[in-house]
């Protein structure tokens, strides 16, 4: 398993949650709620757990 943290506008990491999710060679385990960051009001994080479905695929 892979634990992935995403950082950007709630808006990019949406984004890029999508991408993920579309991937074929992939499963998202889980998702965590989207957190702000300390400090700022624009930037957020979220976690994610994948792992690999069709390592082979990957790996060539």
């Amino acid at each position: 398993m892979v634990k992935i943290r995403l950082q950007g506008t709630t808006n990019e990491i949406k984004k890029m949650r999508r991408v993920i999710e579309r991937n074929r060679c992939l499963t998202v385990v889980s998702t965590s709620e989207v957190f702000p960051n300390k400090g700022t009001e624009k930037y957020f994080r979220q976690y994610m757990d994948i792992v690999f479905d069709k390592e082979d695929k990957v790996n060539k």
